[in-house]
C-alpha cells in the first residue's frame, strides 16, 4: 500500500510504500495509520492499497491502525494536492489542515451514538427526511430578485453543468436569508458548506438555521479538539449534510457535496496563518472544480477577486432586478464641500455639527452606529498639498519613513532623498494620522443621556442583544453589533485615514467595510441615513452612492493591471535570515517576465524577519513562478541548509 507520511521534510513530501501485516488486513484508503519513517514513528494517511508492490526492495511493515474511519477520500486528496501546488507548499501541510487531530473520546462517543441509532432504526418505522421546499418565486424570494439565481440553484441540484457565480447584495438584503433559501432548494441528501469569516456570523447563521429546522453542524478553529473532531466525524459518515463554519470548514468531508457558499470572500480572516497559507475562497474554488459542486461568492460590495474571475469567464455575475432605491438603500450622504462651507469652520473638523445632527435625529428613532477606523494601521505618507499617497515609482508599493529615517520602499528598497508627488509635483509629505481615541469621550459629552457602547479593540465586542433603541454604538470594522431592526442612522468618520492606509487595496477594503455599515442601516423608506465624513471626491467614496455599478471596481482592476498589482500579477514573498534569502536567490531559476525585489531589510518595516524577497510575474506565468520558487526551497530542504525561510504565495498587504 502507499501512504503519505505527515510531518516530513519538504523534499520527502511524496507517497511511500509499506507492507500490510496479516493482523492489519482491515486497513483501507483514507485511514489514519502509524508507520516507522527515518527511525521514528509517524502518523500517515493511506492513499491506496494494492496487491503487488511497485518496488523490488523489502518493505517496512505498517505498525498500527490509528483510526478505522476513512478520513479522507481520493477526491479530497486531489484537492489537497492542487492546493499544495498552487501555494508552493507540501501536501503534508495541507493534509494537516484538512484532517483535524484525532480525539479518542470524540471517536468513542461517535461510535456509541452510531450503535444507538442503528438499534433505534431497527425497531422504529422508517421516516422520510426532508429539508423543506423552496419558496415560490415572489417579491420576497431571492430567486425573483436576482436574475439567474433560480437557474443557479436548479443546476446545483445536479446535472452536467456546474455553476459558479458571484452575487452582490443590496443593503436591505440578508445573506442569511439567501443561504436559507439556497439550502431549501437542494435535495434532502445533498451536502453544502457555508463559510463565514467571523465566528459571530457563524453563530448568527446557526441560530437562523435552527429556527428554520435545517439540520447542520458547526466546524471551525474556535471549537475545542473534542467538538471539532465530533463535527468532522458527523460530516464524514453523512449524518450532517450542511456544515457551517470559518475558513477551516472549507475542507469539511461533506458527502454528496452540491454547493459551497462563501460570505464576504475578501475578508482577510479567510487567510490561513499556517503553511502553506491558503485562502479559503481559493480552496473553495479548487474544490468546486474537482468535486463538481456549485460555488457562490456573496458580498456587500463588488469584490476585486470575484470581479476579476467574472471578467475572465470563470464566474457568472448574478445581477439584481431593478428596484426603487429608497426601498433597498438608506440615504447615503458625503460630507462634501457645500456642507462643510455651509457649516463654517466646524465643517472641516473630524466630527462636524452635521454629524451631530444626524446622530441626534437617529437616536430619536432607534440605535445609532458611529464607525471609526481600527487602531494599529501602518501610517502612510501623503502629499501635504493634494493628499495623494506616496508610492514607489519602481514597484508602486506604498512608501514609508521607518523610525523617522530616510524615505524608502519596503518592497524594492529604493530610497528617496527627495520625493516629488506624481500628481502636483509637491515635495512636502505628511503622515495620515489616525485619530479615534477621543471619539467616545467627545460623543459622551455631546449625548450624555444616550447609553454608549464601545465595540472592538481592548474594550471587547458588544453583543447584538445588548443594543437597544436610543443607544449609541462606536465600533471598529468587523465589530459592529447586528441589531434587530437595524440602525436608524450611521456616521462614518476618519474616512481619509482608512483610504490612506499603507496598502495597495486600501480603497477597495474601505468600500467593503463601509458597505457592511450601510447594510446594517435601515432603508430610506424607513428613515435610515448614512453620513460619510471624508474626501468626498475620492472614487471609492463616490462609489458608495452609485447603486449597482461596477465602474469603480473595473477602474481599480484596470489600474492594477497597468501597475502590475494583484490580481493581475502573481506575487511570492520569501522572508527569513538575510543569508538564507541570498542563498535562495542563487538557487532560484527565474522564469521569463519575473521581477525580483530584494533582499530588503524587513525588520525595519515591522516585519518579523531579517530580510525578505518579493517575486512578481504576470498571472499567466504564475504556475512557472510558483514551481520555480518551490524547486529552490526543495533544494535547500534536501541539502539541510542553515537559515529558516518562509515562502508565501499571494501574501496580503505586501504592496
Amino acid at each position: 500500500m502507499s501512504v503519505h507520511v505527515l510531518g516530513t521534510l519538504a523534499h520527502l513530501d511524496r507517497a511511500f510504500e509499506y507492507a500490510v501485516p496479516d493482523t492489519l488486513g482491515a486497513v483501507a484508503p483514507g485511514m489514519r495509520v502509524r508507520v516507522r519513517f527515518s527511525g521514528r514513528e509517524h502518523e500517515a494517511l493511506v492513499r491506496d492499497r494494492y496487491e503487488l508492490p511497485e518496488t523490488t526492495r523489502p518493505l517496512a511493515p505498517l505498525l498500527k491502525i490509528v483510526s478505522e474511519d476513512r478520513l479522507i477520500s481520493e477526491g479530497m486528496f486531489r484537492v489537497c494536492e492542487e492546493v499544495a501546488k498552487r501555494y508552493a507548499g507540501s501536501l503534508s501541510d495541507v493534509l494537516r489542515l484538512a484532517v483535524p487531530a484525532r480525539s479518542a473520546a470524540a471517536e468513542k462517543a461517535h461510535r456509541a451514538r452510531l450503535e444507538r441509532d442503528r438499534d433505534t432504526s431497527a425497531h422504529a418505522p422508517g421516516t422520510a427526511h426532508t429539508r423543506g421546499s423552496a419558496p415560490l418565486p415572489d417579491e420576497r424570494s431571492y430567486r425573483a430578485k436576482f436574475a439567474g439565481l433560480g437557474a443557479f440553484l436548479e443546476h446545483s441540484r445536479g446535472g452536467e453543468a456546474t455553476p459558479r457565480a458571484t452575487l452582490v447584495l443590496d443593503p436591505v438584503d440578508s445573506w442569511i436569508s439567501l443561504v436559507i433559501e439556497a439550502l431549501k432548494s437542494l435535495d434532502s441528501d445533498a451536502g453544502a458548506i457555508i463559510l463565514a469569516s467571523d465566528q459571530r456570523d457563524v453563530d448568527r447563521l446557526a441560530r437562523a438555521l435552527t429556527k428554520s429546522a435545517i439540520d447542520h453542524v458547526q466546524f471551525g478553529s474556535a471549537q475545542g479538539p473534542h467538538a471539532r473532531y465530533t463535527a468532522f466525524l458527523s460530516a464524514l459518515d453523512g449524518r450532517a449534510h450542511v456544515v457551517i463554519g470559518t475558513r477551516s470548514a472549507v475542507f469539511a468531508p461533506v458527502r454528496n457535496l452540491r454547493m459551497i457558499v462563501v460570505w464576504d470572500p475578501d475578508d482577510d480572516l479567510y487567510e490561513e496563518p499556517r503553511a502553506p497559507y491558503p485562502h479559503a475562497r481559493t480552496v473553495a474554488l479548487t474544490r468546486s472544480f474537482h468535486e463538481r459542486c456549485s460555488l457562490l461568492y456573496v458580498s456587500r460590495a463588488p469584490s476585486d477577486f470575484a470581479r476579476y474571475l467574472t471578467l475572465a469567464g470563470t464566474l457568472a455575475a448574478l445581477e439584481p432586478v431593478p428596484a426603487p432605491h429608497a426601498s433597498t438603500h438608506p440615504r447615503i450622504e458625503l460630507m462634501d464641500a457645500y456642507l462643510r462651507e455651509r457649516e463654517g469652520a466646524s465643517g472641516f473638523s473630524r466630527l462636524p455639527s452635521h454629524a451631530h445632527a444626524v446622530i441626534r435625529r437617529g437616536l430619536a428613532e432607534g440605535p445609532v452606529l458611529v464607525h471609526v477606523p481600527r487602531a494599529g494601521y501602518a501610517p502612510a505618507l501623503a502629499c501635504r498639498f493634494c493628499g495623494t499617497k506616496a508610492t514607489c515609482v519602481q514597484c508602486h508599493a506604498t512608501l514609508a519613513a521607518p523610525g523617522r529615517g530616510e524615505l524608502s520602499c519596503s518592497v524594492c528598497a529604493r530610497r528617496y532623498g527627495q520625493y516629488r508627488c506624481h500628481e502636483c509635483g509637491g515635495v512636502d509629505l505628511r503622515p495620515l494620522v489616525l485619530g479615534q481615541e477621543r471619539t467616545a469621550a467627545d460623543l459622551k459629552r455631546s449625548f450624555p443621556h444616550a447609553t454608549l457602547h464601545v465595540s472592538g479593540g481592548a474594550s471587547g465586542i458588544v453583543d447584538d442583544a445588548d443594543v437597544h433603541d436610543g443607544d449609541l454604538v462606536i465600533a471598529t470594522p468587523g465589530a459592529e453589533p447586528q441589531v434587530t431592526g437595524k440602525y436608524a442612522a450611521a456616521v462614518i468618520v476618519d474616512a481619509s485615514a482608512s483610504l490612506g492606509r499603507a496598502e495597495y487595496n486600501a480603497d477597495t477594503e474601505t468600500v467593503r467595510r463601509y458597505s457592511h455599515v450601510i447594510g446594517a442601516t435601515r432603508t430610506f423608506d424607513c428613515g435610515g441615513q448614512v453620513l460619510v465624513v471624508g474626501p468626498d471626491q475620492h472614487p471609492a467614496l463616490r462609489s458608495l452612492v452609485l447603486v449597482r455599478s461596477n465602474a469603480f471596481i473595473d477602474r481599480v482592476l484596470e489600474e492594477r493591471t497597468e501597475l502590475g498589482l494583484p490580481p493581475s500579477s502573481k506575487v511570492i514573498e520569501i522572508r527569513g535570515e538575510r543569508a538564507a534569502c541570498s542563498d535562495f536567490l542563487e538557487r532560484f531559476e527565474a522564469p521569463k517576465s519575473t521581477e525580483i525585489f530584494g533582499p530588503t531589510e524587513a525588520a525595519s518595516f515591522g516585519i518579523d524577519a531579517e530580510a525578505r524577497v518579493i517575486l512578481r510575474c504576470p498571472v499567466n506565468r504564475a504556475p512557472e513562478l510558483v514551481e520555480a520558487a518551490r524547486a529552490a526551497m526543495l533544494v535547500r530542504s534536501a541539502k539541510k541548509l542553515s537559515g529558516s525561510l518562509r515562502l508565501q504565495v499571494d501574501p496580503p498587504h505586501v504592496f
